[in-house]
């Protein structure tokens, strides 16, 4: 964590309830601050003053929870726990259908995975939060892991891709398009939050939507965005069509959904849809 993170914590936070504590020992001008000793505020200063940016931390449920609630980009929340027989499956399920796609999924570990080191009797992290596991990597570290180790994890697809024609060529009124652009945005990012259905626990609806009219943009946002669905808008032309074939070309396990019309006075069945296939596996 950064001192400045260290920082925004203590003033929004108590001291007592934050349960921070240094997993590194640090001696800083013969001050020593050992493994498992708690943070403390007065501690920052001490950082800033003998230029020390960042401290590695234990990752507790607490604390990272506190961490979720004031960094919500940067710490985000886990879309599931799984055990060390599931993350074997689960990782060799990915490993087969990367070898059917250019996307190449892997999953992201929430918080750190400790182990100890038996010759130096101390502990040390296996994996640290935001690690990417994918199934070589895996059968390289899963002997120094308990069995009965839980993991928290994040999926490697999390952004959601609005793609409308706005074309000026097309038949629709452009009007009436721009103005489907505009809902669909506003729906995912702001009017979501009126409504009762959460796509993702991980998902923020700010940071997460993206907007592609440019059809030459597709693949491209699709690829760097980390996208996981593309929202599609009616009447698409052949430029358009062409678009999303290429994307397909690239990953055949891409989702996606239609919109032929908004209903706002039942979001909620849309934003149900969105979850639903969101959360889908089309290779399950």
């Amino acid at each position: 964590m950064t001192v400045e993170q260290l920082d925004q914590l203590f003033e929004r936070y108590p001291q007592s309830d934050l349960d921070l504590k240094y997993f590194d020992r640090l001696s800083i001008r013969g001050q020593n601050f050992l493994t498992a000793d708690l943070v403390l505020k007065s501690h920052i200063d001490v950082l800033r003053q003998n230029k020390i940016g960042e401290i590695e931390v234990f990752y507790t449920p607490v604390m990272y929870e506190f961490l979720c609630e004031e960094f919500p980009e940067t710490y985000r929340r886990p879309v599931g726990r799984i055990s060390f027989v599931d993350m074997d499956r689960y990782l060799e399920t990915l490993d087969d259908i990367n070898t059917h796609s250019h996307r190449k999924r892997f999953i992201s570990i929430v918080g750190d995975i400790y182990g100890i080191d038996h010759k130096e009797g101390k502990r040390i992290k296996i994996l640290c939060h935001g690690d990417k596991l994918n199934y070589r990597k895996w059968n390289t570290i899963k002997r120094e892991v308990s069995k009965n180790q839980q993991f928290l994890y994040r999926n490697s697809e999390w952004t959601i891709i609005v793609f409308v024609n706005l074309s000026l060529t097309a038949d629709e009124d452009y009007v009436e398009r721009f103005k489907k652009n505009t809902d669909l945005i506003s729906i995912l990012v702001s009017k979501k939050q009126e409504c009762n259905e959460e796509i993702s626990p991980d998902f923020v609806p700010t940071e997460d939507v993206i907007s592609v009219t440019d059809p030459d943009r597709l693949l491209a946002e699709y690829i760097s965005g980390n996208a996981r669905l593309i929202i599609i808008g009616e009447n698409l032309n052949d430029s358009y069509k062409k678009a999303l074939l290429d994307v397909r070309r690239y990953d055949k396990y891409v989702r996606m959904i239609v919109v032929p019309s908004l209903d706002h006075k039942n979001l909620d069945h849309f934003l149900r849809q969105v979850k639903l296939v969101y959360n889908s596996d089309r290779w399950s």
